[in-house]
């Protein structure tokens, strides 16, 4: 089958494209030429120069494919224009359902968030495909959602079945520039970042690629499944963490407010340097307390997706932080002397 993948060079992307190479199929990876595409280095992929704002160069990487999975996002928690968030959800995603029509792409495989789900404020309360966020201050929860519920609509309008997958927090290997979802973990592993209240649902990048197949081959058209594994608190994923660390990171339990005032002095400084800032009002809003716990029973049952437990998925994440060289010296150090750490070599490779 000749697959083509928006935003491969991306996180998900990388580890989609190589998914389809184990599975024998024909990967097409569309890239822009400011792409950073170490994460496709050395494989055996037709790389096609596009951009999903540029309609003509979406007909020219869909000929002759079957399946288009569309992982292509600017996946930034803070931008100085909301608009170069949206755009690219919006816009971006009618061009390529357009495009695809136009080529006789038989099904679409897009890539949304656990985001367009939504969070709870209470850990007994599990989400399910049955939910949509109500509110967004970040612009990207904002764009996952609008995207989600527009790639809907293009489906009717276009006659290009479609099938959602909601990842949770993608962590994992082939991840080239630190994105949202690492960024907390690495903070942790380095020292820097503490645990907040609230929880998560940790996923491998390759369990994603993985499901992103699976909708392709079994997948109900219309219908979203979220691609999640076990819910833990952010204490839980520090612990994990700490297991190769050696140290726990610190727990913090503010009010809301003190968030508030710490995220707008963070944006003043941001205002000034133009450098993202660490913390945002609108990421307080959304996030701080917040409880992203999912009921993942549905991909289960229906496209027979298993997730790897999460101690393997930090594990994963752990292993590639030391390949890409992003931990702190001496953090580095412990975490090269692991039972489970890569030997040199592996390491090489692993980056190569």
């Amino acid at each position: 089958m000749r697959a083509l993948v928006t935003g491969a060079s991306g996180h998900i992307g990388a580890n989609i494209v190589r998914e389809l190479l184990a599975q024998g199929h024909e990967p097409v990876a569309l890239v822009r030429r400011t792409s950073d595409t170490r994460g496709l280095a050395g494989l055996a992929v037709e790389l096609v120069q596009g951009d999903i704002l540029d309609p003509a160069s979406l007909d020219a990487a869909m000929r002759g494919v079957e399946v288009v999975h569309h992982a292509a996002a600017n996946f930034a928690v803070w931008s100085k224009r909301r608009e170069d968030v949206l755009r690219p959800a919006l816009e971006g995603t009618g061009n390529v359902f357009a495009a695809a029509a136009r080529a006789g792409v038989r099904r679409i495989v897009h890539t949304s968030s656990s985001a367009a789900v939504g969070f709870s404020r209470s850990p007994s309360e599990l989400r399910s495909e049955k939910d949509f966020r109500e509110t967004s201050h970040l612009a990207y929860y904002e764009a996952k959602t609008a995207g989600e519920k527009l790639a809907y609509e293009l489906a009717r309008e276009h006659g290009v079945p479609v099938v959602v997958t909601c990842p949770t927090l993608v962590l994992g290997s082939f991840d080239y520039r630190v994105t949202p979802s690492m960024r907390p973990v690495l903070d942790m592993a380095n020292g820097r970042g503490p645990t907040t209240e609230g929880g998560t649902s940790i996923v491998s990048a390759r369990d994603v690629a993985r499901a992103h197949l699976l909708a392709a081959e079994r997948g109900r058209p219309g219908e979203r499944y979220i691609i999640g594994g076990e819910n833990l608190t952010l204490k839980q994923i520090g612990a994990l963490v700490a297991t190769w660390t050696g140290r726990t990171p610190k727990h913090v339990a503010l009010p809301r407010w003190a968030f508030l005032t710490v995220a707008a002095l963070q944006e003043a400084g941001a205002a000034l340097t133009g450098r993202a800032p660490a913390l945002t009002r609108a990421a307080v809003r959304d996030v701080i307390g917040q409880y992203a716990w999912y009921d993942v029973t549905k991909a289960e049952r229906e496209l027979g997706f298993a997730a790897t437990p999460p101690a393997e998925v930090i594990d994963e994440t752990m292993r590639w932080f030391l390949d890409a060289g992003w931990l702190a010296p001496a953090v580095a150090e412990r975490v090269q002397s692991h039972p489970r750490a890569p030997a040199e070599t592996e390491r090489a490779t692993a980056v190569a």
